[in-house]
């Protein structure tokens, strides 16, 4: 095997290796977007184009008659999925969990809890009484009644007593008494550090071991409801009985906000909380001291930030003197959209498929103008996989949620630069990764000289039939002994970001280092001087969110997306993993998944140095024909027996992607995975990340693969220009691959380049696929 020496950067990716003996030729690659076309592949084979001709007929995708009709109004749309849970006459019907007020998305709908207080007197407003919570004044008045409070609070201890013995009841007050002074807790002001109870805080209070489900749900909301100051929670008894231990305990994030909120507000907040009400608002007294105010909704965010947003607004009566402030919460709401809200006529949710065409863009960004454009999350996109940035890629996406007529509707007048939208058609569910089954390319790579001694003076028709029949013999090459499945540095990030690249980035945080990998997010790149750096540069300076958000364009998504909520969690621990959340899950996964395809490219370099391309015991092997999806079950280890009765080939030989459910070879290989791993402070656990909401199982893949329908053609250009093809002198051909293995090695000789005095081009036609870069093909073919 040749032991080719690469550019530092493609070994700083792990791209080393090369399988083939023919020598290639120099060219440049994707000297502008338009050299580089994709579409991709369905699964039926067909190559997915923006025009009528194209049948949309992708399994599991397929078109469906509408069912759902969607309508606008001007409500701003909710994340979380909890529905409303209100106070009980008998109201005890919530899941059994932990029943701390933060566990919120945990409770269910109690439909009696919601008849009780529908006839209680109310004030919290609704989104339509508030003029919702972007209005400039929102004139709220959202304090329960102490008597509707009263009220409920006698429900549930009449509840209480039914189904525990007044013993029992009795010993809970004196329990939620003599676990804090009361004097401090009934105190009308904010309390400070000090002032928070330490000596009792980690005492708990067992009601005793209940077998009833509903009976425990009954006792947790009852509990939780009277005195918000403590939270329960069930284990199972140490005697073994049948049912669950419920235990008492302090509410810590009771007291975290008591730091800020006062006594006549705090408990109507918590009930607030968990009522789950999303009609309705909640506003909180709040201290003219701005810097306590951002503290405030920090701790709001911290606690409860996946499903309530606050607001600070000033109340006054005309004259300067007498203004105040007032701190609104509400429940974010479902669809996204400041300002707008879709109503489904059936429960059922809807999808709509259509075709994008890109030009010149990141992914993120696309999805991100989309979303601005209709109205809703990013993450209401789907697709079966990511394209090239410079790049033309055409593929086939899909959005939860929204009608096909209203995708027609805006996209008939919408005219967004380098985005073309078409083929709209109702799906029955989203696009799945991975749904596809391959990629079609076409590539020009220019100005191609030859790359072997002893050229010598020849004139330009000379120069033109060698430079093809080195094209042809490394087409050949690559079609019989296939290429080295590599990732290609695309998957990576910008080669000049080489500190913070995806793979750094994606490490950093399987270690936990969120702060570093945030920073590595927003770190300029050395000898750039544009607005997008220098935004970077001053962040790097000055740790100023709020200003650098201001300087930082509009159009980098993820880079705003972390300014803003470093802006508003803050720069500690906690604001740099609330960061790392506010961007997409699938680019959290992308940076993680980043790393992993790191490590891949450098086992599988060890592996070529190793055992060459031949199968060897230990090695893991995914046979062929085998459903993707199933693929962690269907992996086998090659044993002696194997390769003796030639039960697998070269073809079927796969190499892990770390995880926390995969398996390794057990030859050498699978030793320097373990290695590679240790090195970089990582294990199997590493991949599980319940902070950042990641679950990393692993998968496999091949470590080779082969173009299919390969085509080409040489032709020359005259102009200067780089980009401009005009006189051909070569007619096109097809390509006939040759059928005979040649899988020997040899040594590179020592390369010079050789160029005819006019340009010569190449274009490349073929087919890969799925998750196989055409660039590593291309590389294969050129020997650089």
């Amino acid at each position: 095997m040749a032991n080719i020496e690469m550019d530092c950067t493609s070994t700083l990716f792990g791209i080393e290796s090369f399988i083939s003996d023919h020598c290639g030729f120099a060219g440049v690659i994707k000297h502008d977007f338009k050299d580089f076309v994709v579409h991709e592949i369905d699964m039926h084979g067909n190559m997915v184009q923006l025009d009528e001709t194209y049948k949309i007929c992708a399994p599991g995708i397929d078109s469906v008659k509408e069912r759902v009709e969607c309508t606008l109004d001007e409500d701003h749309a909710v994340e979380s999925k909890a529905t409303s849970s209100k106070c009980p006459q008998n109201a005890f019907q919530n899941e059994d969990t932990c029943h701390d007020s933060a566990g919120f998305k945990k409770n269910k709908t109690s439909h009696s809890h919601q008849q009780l207080l529908s006839n209680s007197t109310l004030t919290h407003t609704t989104d339509k009484q508030s003029n919702q919570l972007g209005a400039e004044n929102p004139n709220l008045d959202e304090k329960r009644t102490s008597e509707t409070t009263e009220t409920c609070k006698s429900t549930y201890l009449k509840r209480l007593r039914e189904v525990l013995s007044d013993d029992i009841v009795e010993k809970i007050h004196a329990f939620a008494e003599s676990e804090f002074d009361f004097n401090i807790l009934r105190s009308k002001d904010a309390i400070n550090d000090a002032q928070i109870p330490n000596g009792r805080k980690n005492t708990t209070f067992s009601v005793g071991v209940v077998s009833s489900k509903e009976t425990r749900a009954e006792i947790h909301s009852a509990i939780k409801y009277v005195f918000p100051h403590l939270c329960t929670d069930t284990q199972k008894p140490s005697d073994g009985s049948d049912g669950l231990e419920i235990i008492i305990q302090t509410n810590a994030t009771y007291w975290k906000l008591r730091r800020f909120i006062v006594a006549d507000e705090i408990d109507n907040f918590m009930h607030f909380v968990g009522e789950k009400e999303h009609s309705k608002t909640f506003s909180l007294t709040c201290p003219e001291d701005k810097e306590v105010r951002t503290q405030l909704h920090r701790v709001i965010a911290k606690y409860y930030g996946s499903f309530l947003e606050t607001k600070t607004f000033v109340t006054s009566d005309g004259s300067d003197q007498d203004r105040s402030h007032k701190i609104v919460v509400r429940f974010r709401q479902k669809y996204g959209g400041r300002g707008q809200k879709r109503k489904v006529t059936e429960e059922k949710t809807i999808f709509s498929g259509f075709i994008l065409k890109k030009e010149n863009l990141e992914m993120l960004d696309v999805i991100n103008k989309l979303a601005a454009t209709l109205r809703v999350h990013s993450s209401d996109f789907s697709y079966a996989g990511i394209k090239d940035k410079k790049a033309i890629t055409t593929q086939l996406m899909c959005v939860k949620g929204v009608s096909t007529q209203r995708l027609n509707s805006h996209f008939s007048k919408t005219d967004v630069a380098g985005i073309q939208v078409g083929n709209i058609h109702p799906l029955q569910g989203p696009i799945q990764r991975g749904q596809l089954k391959g990629n079609h390319f076409d590539i020009i790579v220019r100005d191609v000289k030859l790359q072997k001694k002893g050229v010598g003076d020849i004139d330009e028709t000379q120069m033109v039939v060698r430079v093809e029949e080195e094209v042809k013999k490394a087409a050949q090459n690559v079609k019989t002994n296939m290429f080295l499945n590599y990732f290609g540095q695309q998957r990576f990030g910008s080669i000049s970001d080489i500190q913070g690249n995806a793979a750094n980035i994606g490490l950093e945080i399987l270690k936990g280092n969120y702060v570093q990998a945030v920073k590595y997010l927003l770190s300029p790149i050395e000898g750039k001087d544009d607005a997008v750096n220098k935004a970077k540069k001053f962040f790097q300076e000055t740790q100023d969110a709020k200003t650098t958000l201001s300087m930082m364009p509009n159009y980098k998504s993820r880079e705003c997306m972390l300014l803003k909520a470093l802006h508003r969690h803050g720069l500690d621990h906690d604001g740099y993993t609330k960061a790392l959340l506010s961007i997409p899950h699938s680019m959290r996964q992308l940076y993680v998944h980043s790393y992993c395809s790191l490590v891949w490219n450098r086992m599988a370099t060890q592996r070529i140095k190793l055992y060459g391309s031949q199968l060897m015991e230990g090695d893991l092997v995914i046979p062929a024909g085998v459903d993707k999806a199933i693929t962690r079950d269907q992996v086998q280890t090659v044993t002696q027996e194997n390769i003796s009765s030639r039960s697998f080939t070269i073809q079927d030989l796969v190499l892990p992607l770390p995880g926390n459910a995969i398996q390794y070879p057990s030859n050498k290989v699978g030793h320097l995975y373990q290695q590679s791993l240790k090195q970089d402070g990582l294990s199997q656990n590493s991949f599980r990340l319940n902070s950042l909401k990641l679950n990393i199982p692993g998968d496999y893949r091949k470590l080779f693969s082969c173009p299919t329908d390969m085509t080409y053609k040489i032709y020359q250009e005259t102009s200067s220009s780089l980009v401009e093809t005009t006189t051909q002198v070569e007619v096109p051909r097809t390509l006939l691959v040759s059928t005979t293995n040649n899988s020997s090695y040899q040594e590179s000789s020592s390369k010079e380049d050789f160029t005819s005095k006019n340009k010569i081009n190449l274009r490349l036609s073929f087919r890969l696929p799925t998750s196989s870069y055409a660039t590593m093909c291309v590389r294969e073919m050129m020997k650089q």
